[in-house]
């Protein structure tokens, strides 16, 4: 932990309206009225501060809009206007940073010093982002300037010690803190403390941890309501793994001192750390009832009651951030998920759509609503849904492999495998979109090259369970490689022992080596565990009919056709029980 620098500065004020002209009295023996004559040189620097004082006001309102690249431009006029001031670049300085030009910010602190070098704000701000820039040696420079014109200023002696630490030169650092504590004159020696502290912490062994407890132990000694102190200790004990300590010294704070919602939040985490997610809560609930209740404090109430799986709850609170702030974009992604849990899938798809392009969650949020559509079998709409999604912001896999698996409900397998292929052309690697695209492949009738492409999954992930039940079951479909296909079907159920899927792939490739007892075994726990599956009860039913256990594949049978909606294969079904029953008649 080090100060933060200050990313504005008082001395960009306002620039005021400063020229004003004055009329001449007229004369006596004047017959007609004068005209007032204003010469050009003056008239021009009248329109250029008016010009300078607009432009500084518009700036302004966009800078407090948040609207800080068009406030820069606007700024860069009045610059122009006025070049000696350096409040202007002081404030071109502030506005650089927020867009994250830390190099602008310095150039244009560097000129403001340079137009103003006894100007304290700016010496402090140009130290600053030295120091965010890691040029420890100029900001120390521009600190110690600050303490030439200030001796008595509190904040520079900080800041230049802590940057003796930062650059390691942790003993330098200590011997200048310890020159604070010996200064009669200094005024927040429990600040001194604290960063000695901190200095400690960023050394390592037992000694400097004890050093740190304390040096943060006397700050709070000295000032019992220092926050940061009473934080950093805190952290220290969980980093210590000395939660029940921790969590004392902060309850005892909250008792002792004014309530804060920092060290509030700390205990929350502990307490959620801890698995007492009732006792977070109330923490949190704390939170909003001392102080005005922030957006973060409201997000974490809510994921709590969704982790606590009180989804009406956490609906509501939800609701209640989305009507108040209608651009938190987590807060409406959230809602639609609960919304999507409690079955409310009109209004999860409307809130799915609202969430925008710019949000982390836009191509999770597009997936889920072209996944809620499909069911609602509103196909057309899912795939105009996620083809816009793919011309915005969502271009990433998983939205990708949503749009092909809609095409692949449409039968329209050449237009998922082209969607595929274009996922591929970016995200080479990516094990999913690899996998569908295998799949896409044997669609098409693309044996080899689907066999190619699993392969090309498990080099990436060895342990990807679907690529090897398929490619073994595709194997073993092709009567090819059948130890390789049992190889990987075990691999597989290793992995994932309780998939019933998995275990027909091994009883299908057992039973294509004619090793039909063995499947029988195996086949039979698949179906205990998918019982609803058509196809793995044909397989038994095979099974049996092959081990002569004819009273047994004929229930199989009759089962696995009542159990697909596939015609074409319920009447294939019912051709392997007609063959079934001349074998049981000859047989009589």
């Amino acid at each position: 932990m080090r100060p933060s620098f200050k990313t504005t500065a008082s001395a960009a004020l306002l620039l005021t309206l400063t020229a004003c002209a004055s009329t001449p009295a007229k004369k006596p023996a004047a017959p007609e009225k004068q005209t007032l004559v204003i010469p050009a040189a003056k008239t021009d620097a009248i329109n250029a501060r008016a010009e300078a004082d607009y432009n500084f006001i518009m700036g302004d309102v966009l800078s407090r809009e948040g609207k800080s690249e068009q406030a820069v431009a606007l700024f860069e006029k009045v610059a122009a206007l006025d070049p000696n001031s350096a409040a202007v670049q002081m404030r071109l300085s502030a506005e650089y940073l927020k867009i994250g030009k830390v190099k602008e910010a310095i150039q244009k602190a560097e000129q403001a010093v340079a137009k103003d070098s006894k100007n304290v704000e700016s010496l402090l701000v140009l130290g600053g982002l030295y120091s965010a820039e890691k040029s420890y040696d100029k900001a120390i420079t521009q600190y110690q300037a600050v303490l030439r014109l200030e001796p008595k200023n509190s904040e520079a002696p900080i800041y230049i010690g802590s940057l003796y630490a930062d650059k390691k030169e942790f003993k330098k650092a200590e011997q200048y803190f310890n020159s604070l504590l010996k200064d009669p004159n200094y005024e927040t020696p429990h600040e001194v403390l604290y960063y000695i502290g901190l200095t400690h912490l960023d050394q390592e062994g037992a000694g400097h941890q004890k050093a740190a407890e304390s040096a943060f132990k006397k700050a709070l000694t000295i000032k019992p309501g220092f926050e940061d102190a009473l934080m950093a200790l805190a952290n220290l004990y969980l980093q210590q793994n000395n939660r029940g300590k921790a969590l004392s010294l902060c309850l005892e704070y909250q008792k002792q001192e004014n309530f804060s919602p920092k060290v509030a939040d700390l205990i929350a985490q502990i307490y959620l750390e801890d698995g007492d997610s009732e006792k977070a809560y109330s923490q949190l609930e704390l939170i909003t009832g001392n102080s005005e209740s922030s957006l973060d404090v409201q997000m974490k109430m809510a994921l709590l009651l969704i982790e606590q799986k009180r989804f009406n709850q956490a609906g509501a609170k939800l609701q209640d951030i989305v009507t108040q702030h209608p651009t938190a974009d987590s807060a409406r992604y959230y809602l639609a998920a609960v919304q999507e849990e409690t079955g409310d899938m009109e209004n999860a798809v409307r809130n799915y759509m609202q969430v925008p392009h710019s949000s982390k969650h836009f191509s999770e949020a597009i997936v889920h609503a072209a996944h809620l559509l499909k069911g609602q079998g509103k196909l057309n709409q899912a795939l105009v849904v996620t083809k816009k999604g793919l011309q915005t912001n969502a271009d990433k896999p998983q939205v990708y492999t949503m749009y092909a698996s809609l095409l692949d409900a449409k039968a329209d397998y050449l237009g998922a495998a082209q969607v595929l292929e274009q996922g591929l052309s970016k995200y080479s690697k990516n094990v999913e979109l690899l996998f569908q695209h295998a799949l896409i492949l044997d669609r098409l009738g693309k044996k080899e090259n689907m066999i190619a492409q699993m392969k090309k999954v498990l080099e990436i992930e060895p342990n990807h369970v679907q690529s090897l039940s398929y490619l073994a079951f595709s194997l073993a479909e092709l009567n090819q490689h059948l130890p390789e296909a049992e190889r990987l079907a075990r691999r597989a159920l290793e992995l994932d022992p309780k998939d019933g899927y998995v275990l027909d792939t091994l009883g299908w490739v057992l039973f294509k080596q004619k090793r039909f007892s063995e499947s029988i075994q195996v086949l039979e726990k698949a179906h205990e565990y998918q019982a609803s599956a058509s196809i793995i009860a044909e397989h038994l039913a095979d099974a049996y009919s092959m081990e002569s256990q004819t009273d047994k594949a004929k229930q199989m049978y009759e089962k696995a056709a009542s159990l697909t909606t596939d015609e074409k294969r319920a009447n294939k079904i019912r051709g392997k029980l007609r063959e079934l029953s001349v074998k049981i008649s000859y047989l009589k």
